[in-house]
């Protein structure tokens, strides 16, 4: 009876760490240098911010398409205590973006992309702002990575 779990711990041990590792399409580093992403300057300061961190600058006459971004955010209540008072929030970023080829200068793609985050309230309102911020940065950097995959990918097409 041993003997029988014993084997049977070492074949599905076997077969777990069998080695397997996903393979990844790497982009061609062509399509990285084709979009120049145009930030729309109503958008918050933090917002253009964290786009201008984690987007690369590109000079706009040497491209093929343009993107033109524009960010929106919301703040939720999530936890309400019965007193009236919010225990935690959820920031919404919302990235509509356009791709637009600069030959012909006509959109070929509209879309948008989403990123959420929460954080609690403490009793701090410089420790509120400070939570605040990070979570909103995390929502951006979200949000901007899955808009660059999506462009990436139409662009590639």
């Amino acid at each position: 009876m041993i003997k029988k779990i014993l084997i049977l711990i070492f074949i599905s041990q076997l077969l777990l760490t069998c080695g397997f590792t996903p393979t990844y399409k790497v982009l061609d580093s062509d399509t990285n240098n084709n979009v120049y992403y145009e930030i729309d300057p109503s958008s918050s300061y933090l917002a253009r911010q964290v786009l201008n961190n984690e987007i690369q600058h590109l000079d706009k006459d040497i491209v093929k398409f343009i993107t033109k971004v524009k960010v929106t955010e919301k703040e939720f209540a999530v936890n309400v205590e019965s007193s009236g008072s919010v225990n935690e929030y959820k920031i919404e970023v919302l990235i509509n973006f356009e791709i637009f080829n600069v030959e012909n200068e006509v959109p070929f793609y509209k879309s948008q992309s989403r990123g959420f985050s929460n954080y609690d309230v403490s009793d701090s309102e410089y420790t509120n702002t400070l939570v605040k911020k990070e979570a909103l940065k995390r929502a951006l950097t979200e949000s901007i990575q899955l808009m660059i995959v999506i462009v990436q990918s139409k662009i590639s097409e």
